[in-house]
């Protein structure tokens, strides 16, 4: 079951034991409703997500030069993924610590609702069994992001038990340069929780690191989404039709599962392995293989593929970069509108630059 539907049909609200009391905090099921209204819900194919980690996580120019052609493409969107898809790129930039606590195999989610321009807004972060039975959870951080603005007030991690919001540091300058954009702050009945339930400083710096780790790394991969979904790049995608198994679903009694679009990585050229001939006299650079990485050369922004560079006698690669291209706006309509809300053109780049992902 995708997780969206898990959301929507928790009924229950999320009760927590607190010493001798019950006390009732936000959950799954305070959000059934907006996101059963949501216009917008993308689930993404697996090679997506995987490209989106590179795109975050991955050498070159990197995502944090390219913010000024981010925008969410509706004001209030759903986007969820298989976490397993991303997770040795996370892994990678982070460690083994930066994965969210459900663990690799959990689907995951997010709630973005933003302003028209879709520069700025709040995230709401979720996840859940990736087959099965199981419950979805939610995150008790909210994550804010404003990418017009840079190095927004922050305050000590300490500061979110009292409703303050911190920032997260990274040596990677790159990272550096995202996180700025981003602060994380606590559902205020969350915040309330954990100051009559942390005994001591030890048991609060245990919640802050699980709680940023659980949330801390998806806004970078979903940033790449949005700069190809804001390029004219194609990004295949394919809508729903629930109607035949709704119908089934009504006379067994159960509730209707959601309409939404599947998302996928666009087709491209890849290398082709060639025979090997005889050694040349002069030995040229052994083959090995490049991670895919971000180039941006003033407006073009490439996206150069994962390849083999080396004597071509090992393979020859066909094409290995992609132009983004972007209107002179940057913008999406911001009706929400599925067909609008898309990209609809792709062009590889040109000469070196050749198409990837």
């Amino acid at each position: 079951m995708r997780l969206l539907d898990r959301i929507v049909q928790t009924r229950a609200t999320l009760r927590i034991a607190s010493g001798a009391t019950v006390v009732a905090l936000p959950g799954p099921a305070s959000f059934a409703t907006a996101l059963a209204a949501c216009p917008l819900r993308l689930v993404l194919a697996d090679p997506l997500t995987r490209l989106c980690a590179s795109l975050a996580y991955a050498d070159g120019d990197r995502l944090g030069g390219c913010l000024d052609l981010v925008h969410v493409p509706a004001e209030r969107l759903w986007v969820e993924w298989l976490d397993a898809a991303r997770a040795e790129y996370v892994a990678a930039a982070f460690g083994p610590n930066g994965e969210a606590p459900s663990g690799a195999a959990a689907r995951a989610g997010a709630y973005l609702s933003t302003d028209r321009r879709g520069r700025r807004g709040t995230v709401r972060t979720f996840w859940g069994p990736a087959d099965g039975d199981g419950e979805a959870s939610l995150a008790p951080l909210v994550t804010e992001f404003d990418l017009d603005e840079d190095d927004a007030p922050a305050e000590p991690a300490e500061a979110l038990f009292d409703g303050g919001a911190t920032a997260l540091a990274s040596d990677d300058p790159a990272l550096a340069g995202i996180f700025r954009h981003l602060r994380f702050r606590f559902d205020p009945a969350w915040a309330a929780f954990y100051r009559g339930t942390c005994r001591d400083a030890a048991e609060r710096t245990t919640v802050l690191r699980q709680s940023l780790a659980s949330v801390g790394s998806d806004l970078p991969v979903l940033f790449a989404l949005f700069l190809l979904m804001s390029s004219r790049l194609q990004l295949p995608q394919r809508s729903s039709d629930l109607r035949r198994l709704n119908r089934r679903r009504g006379l067994a009694g159960h509730p209707p599962l959601l309409d939404h679009v599947e998302v996928c990585a666009p087709v491209v050229s890849a290398y082709a392995p060639a025979a090997t001939g005889e050694a040349d006299a002069r030995r040229g650079p052994r083959m090995h293989h490049v991670r895919g990485h971000l180039v941006r050369r003033g407006s073009q922004v490439f996206w150069r593929v994962p390849h083999l560079r080396g004597r071509p006698a090992f393979g020859y690669l066909r094409a290995r970069s992609v132009l983004l291209q972007f209107d002179a706006r940057a913008s999406l309509p911001r009706d929400g509108r599925i067909a609008e809300g898309l990209p609809t053109a792709f062009q590889a780049g040109q000469a070196s630059p050749s198409p990837g992902g």
